[in-house]
């Protein structure tokens, strides 16, 4: 690779001189970068490549085709799956970040379309003062995830109780294909139509959902519309242990009262209370306070989120997090009430609403859970099954680290696992594990520096990290066993190896079609 980086050079600056000197990087540092992901999976690419637009995305496609370079899109560069980390010569990172604009918000029409590098977080607050917000509008790394990003990873969380993961919420694309034709899905492919609609004939949008990039690169996405609702109360329960927690979420996620859920194994939680301090603390309640209706909720809500501190979760329990939100209060209020009662039947304990009156009140925090409060590297793995295989997934993943305490003990290595749903059919469980070794340029560049200079300097720990790769790969093995499906799948989840015979040689049809080179993020999804 590094050898042939002179002469590389020497050709990308055509492209430079077609898009902009500022939109091609070459620097060793810029490389590297965009080419490693939270897992610590890594390539050096050949370079950096930042279209502004349609036209300089195009222009770039043609000179990669021209000049032998593969494409690899990039959105806020949260995958842990490997799902932009190519293992190829010649390969360019399109990094989408300059492609961050909300082009159009339709509130007749009830859609809004971006490019593909704006970030939830972006849109969030474009959207909010018009009173409206897309069904999915955003994971917890919103501040740096991408909507084309979590379009092609597929993702989870802000809206997902009752709108589903981000695919769902999608209209249409406008996709940059690999010979440099653009094609648009969903009513904007009829000519002369706008992108209000999703399906017309047969659903061309959802190929490029959850496709790691892999079957074209996509320029600007449209997305659903629906009024905010602005009546919001979190409840919390804890329970003695995940069977309780489990049936409570598994009720309320078929039910439909909470737009958004989380819980905690007791590590997990442990590890998150004890990672912000008293000044964080101060300053989050402040944002909470601000977002409250009226003068008596502000002075409510800050007094009992004050009082509660950060005792107010018993150690050695489950917790669970429902952020519900409806047109009234008293609609709100028959919603926390079922939950509560719900959560009551399960053997779940009612306690102070903090961690979801927060959480609600600053949707898009600083990325600092990408590593552990001592700063220690951080790894998730997760896997999505029928409510009814939950427990017994869980129950077979608690024993496969029984089986490893000794090694993880040896290494330092702690686990533990948060716990979601999505809309009325769908559990969702995410061991993550936390371990002493070196931070990566991606951490250095995403954590915060104020929370940097607070945490351990780990020296490179690769023992340590090859015991978490290997249980990682266990993890997904097991539930695999239980029926689960991924989200992000990029590189790392078996997707293509289970597919039964009729899909995957259907799916390998589709990409040889449209990709017949394989220039497109090759190797993503294992086709």
């Amino acid at each position: 690779m590094a050898a042939s980086q002179p002469m590389a050079g020497n050709v990308l600056a055509s492209l430079a001189e077609s898009i902009g000197t500022d939109s091609v990087l070459v620097d060793e540092a810029s490389r590297a970068l965009y080419g490693q992901d939270i897992s610590g999976d890594a390539n050096t690419v050949t370079a950096v490549v930042r279209p502004s637009g349609i036209a300089d995305l195009v222009e770039t496609v043609l000179f990669a085709a021209a000049h032998e370079f593969v494409l690899v899109p990039r959105g806020g560069g949260m995958s842990y799956s490997g799902g932009y980390v190519c293992q190829r010569e010649r390969t360019l990172c399109l990094d989408m970040a300059a492609m961050a604009e909300v082009l159009e918000v339709n509130t007749e029409d009830m859609y809004v379309t971006v490019q593909a590098g704006c970030t939830w977080k972006a849109l969030h607050e474009a959207l909010e003062p018009l009173g409206v917000r897309t069904p999915f509008w955003g994971t917890l790394s919103g501040l740096h995830a991408t909507v084309g990003g979590s379009l092609s990873q597929n993702a989870l969380f802000w809206g997902s109780g009752r709108h589903g993961c981000a695919a769902d919420s999608v209209v249409g694309f406008e996709i940059v294909l690999a010979d440099g034709r653009v094609l648009r899905t969903g009513a904007a492919a009829r000519t002369g139509a706008t992108p209000f609609f999703r399906h017309y004939g047969p659903d061309l949008t959802g190929l490029f959902t959850c496709d790691a990039g892999a079957f074209g690169i996509k320029a600007t996405a449209t997305l659903k519309l629906v009024p905010v609702a602005e009546a919001r109360i979190g409840v919390s329960m804890t329970f003695a242990d995940h069977g309780g927690l489990f049936r409570a979420m598994s009720e309320v996620s078929r039910q439909g009262l909470a737009e958004a859920c989380f819980g905690f194994d007791p590590t997990l939680q442990a590890q998150r209370m004890k990672r912000e301090s008293l000044a964080r603390d101060v300053k989050t309640l402040g944002q909470t306070v601000v977002a409250q209706g009226g003068v008596l909720d502000k002075l409510r809500t800050g007094a009992r989120v004050a009082a509660a501190g950060r005792r107010f979760l018993p150690e050695e329990r489950y917790s669970a997090h429902f952020m519900i939100e409806e047109r009234t209060r008293a609609a709100a209020a028959d919603a926390a009430e079922r939950i509560r009662r719900i959560g009551r039947d399960a053997g779940g304990d009612e306690v102070e609403n903090t961690i979801p009156t927060v959480t609600r009140a600053h949707p898009f925090g600083p990325l600092n859970s990408m590593i552990g409060p001592s700063g220690e590297r951080w790894l998730p793995v997760h896997g999505l099954v029928p409510h009814s295989r939950a427990i017994a997934a869980y129950d077979a993943i608690l024993t496969l680290f029984e089986r490893n305490g000794a090694a993880c003990a040896e290494h330092g290595i702690v686990h533990g696992a948060l716990f979601t749903y999505a809309d009325t059919d769908c559990f969702v469980i995410e061991p993550v594990f936390y371990w002493p070794d070196r931070l990566t340029a991606l951490h250095r560049c995403t954590v915060e520096a104020q929370v940097l200079r607070k945490t351990n300097d780990f020296p490179d720990n690769p023992a340590a990290r090859a015991e978490v790769l290997w249980l990682r790969d266990e993890v997904i093995e097991t539930l695999h066993a239980h029926g689960a499906v991924h989200l992000q799948i990029g590189r790392l989840y078996p997707f293509a190896r289970d597919l039964a015979e009729p899909p995957r040689t259907l799916l390998q049809a589709l990409k040889r079609e449209i990709d017949p080179e394989d220039r497109v993020n090759p190797g993503a999804l294992g086709l």
